[in-house]
């Protein structure tokens, strides 16, 4: 969304680029002087809308600039913009003319200069005693330095060229990092967590994943501010993003409890933002045996989940291998596809205790934990299943006791299962088990 919010404002503004460098100074300077946080926010934000009378004069500021940032900040220093607070304004209003352009090659050099406005900014957060009035404007750069470097990696790509901003976008954002959380100043680090959140994003966008870890273990510093005193958009991101990497963990139970705290805190009327928390919520309730209601499924879109849950529902493998290979390319793009391929024991699992029990009326109760496999035979034959026989039968079977999916043995010789008469199917929350 943050991408789109260039595009959005080049359109609105067409050829008119920039805000007048005059009004543009006066903000900057006024902000700063009345330390003022929101004024200071839409002094950084490289992708805000401006007022027809602050474009009249963007001619003369990108006559005067471009892309320049020590001669945009020789101009705010020009114009009242104290050191070194015009270095930072210089290079943001450059960032700002050019991600307005909706050129190419102005959107790697927008970039470039709004990294550079980050630094100074933490040049003069730092020297200035009382920073914390600040928080407002490091929300609005840390997601632009993010959005600007996403968009300038698509240029390059589009160019022929290695992406690489990202990747140093994640560099910048650890320097704003360590600059809020280097404080004993409580009001000072308000925007650690959005920090990290962010930092998340892009780990997750380079598939940088074992960088998270560094993330996760410095939000459980006692030096950290407290979690519940963080905004509860910013809790939902941070749970949002810690159960997704516990889910490529295989941390199926920790993944269950920061997604459910993502998705029972998330704002109702964020429907997308619950339908993608759902998209890795609902894979891993299926892992550990709980099947969502289809009214879920289709008030938030997910129907590719639905034959997903009827296979689960019955212990129909042909049925979850049908929807696996109709939704591959959605799966695949969320990133569940190998988790969802999981459960192809659980369905056998689901199919055997439902022959398990079929057997269990029929037979007399001394007998009624021994199975023969030639029913279980039947059973994968009537999920298409026609052309397994009884060895590949038998080694499902072992793999299904051997992953404890099933307590129990298999007598070769007799070519029977035999279960425990103990729980002899325990269920996936305990089989999951981190």
């Amino acid at each position: 969304p943050a991408v789109g919010r260039f595009a959005d404002a080049s359109r609105a503004r067409g050829a008119h680029a920039g805000a007048s460098m005059d009004a543009r100074a006066a903000r900057c300077r006024d902000a700063i002087a009345r330390r003022d946080g929101r004024a200071l926010a839409s002094c950084v934000d490289a992708g805000a809308s401006t007022t027809r009378d602050e474009d009249e004069d963007d001619a003369t500021w990108t006559r005067a600039c471009g892309s320049d940032c020590d001669r945009a900040a020789t101009l705010m220093r020009e114009r009242g913009v104290r050191a070194p607070w015009d270095d930072a304004m210089g290079a943001f209003a450059c960032a700002r003319t050019l991600a307005g352009s909706g050129r190419d090659e102005d959107a790697v050099r927008a970039y470039e200069a709004h990294a550079r406005g980050v630094k100074d900014f933490v040049k003069a957060y730092r020297a200035d005693e009382d920073s914390a009035w600040t928080s407002e404007a490091w929300y609005v750069a840390v997601d632009d330095a993010r959005a600007l470097a996403q968009r300038a990696d698509e240029a390059l790509k589009r160019g022929g060229e290695k992406p690489s901003k990202l990747a140093d976008a994640g560099s910048t954002l650890m320097l704003v990092y360590r600059a809020v959380s280097q404080t004993s100043t409580a009001e000072k680090k308000a925007p650690q967590l959005h920090v990290v959140n962010n930092l998340f994003k892009v780990y997750f966008k380079l598939n940088a994943l074992h960088l998270c870890k560094n993330l996760i273990n410095a939000v459980n510093l006692p030096t950290f501010l407290p979690f519940d005193s963080f905004p509860k958009s910013e809790k939902v991101t941070y749970n949002f993003y810690v159960g997704r990497l516990a889910v490529f963990e295989d941390a199926y139970e920790r993944a269950a409890e920061h997604l459910e705290y993502a998705f029972a805190h998330c704002h109702a009327q964020s429907a997308r933002n619950v339908r993608l928390i759902l998209q890795y919520l609902i894979p891993v309730k299926l892992i550990l045996g709980t099947l969502p209601s289809r009214k879920l499924l289709e008030k938030y879109e997910l129907r590719e989940f639905v034959d997903v849950v009827e296979a689960m529902r019955r212990g129909d493998a042909r049925t979850l291998d049908a929807a696996l290979s109709d939704g591959e390319s959605t799966f695949i793009k969320q990133g569940t596809y190998l988790i969802l391929e999981k459960l192809r024991m659980s369905v056998y699992r689901t199919l055997f205790k439902k022959v398990h029990a079929i057997h269990g009326e029929t037979a007399d109760a001394a007998k009624a934990n021994q199975v023969s496999l030639a029913k279980f035979q039947t059973a994968l034959a009537w999920c298409g299943a026609d052309d397994v026989d009884l060895d590949e039968v038998e080694c499902i079977v072992a793999n299904l006791i051997f992953r404890k999916f099933i307590k129990g043995y298999i007598s070769h010789k007799n070519r029977v299962l035999v279960l425990s008469k103990a729980d002899p199917f325990p269920s996936l929350q305990t089989v999951f088990a981190d």
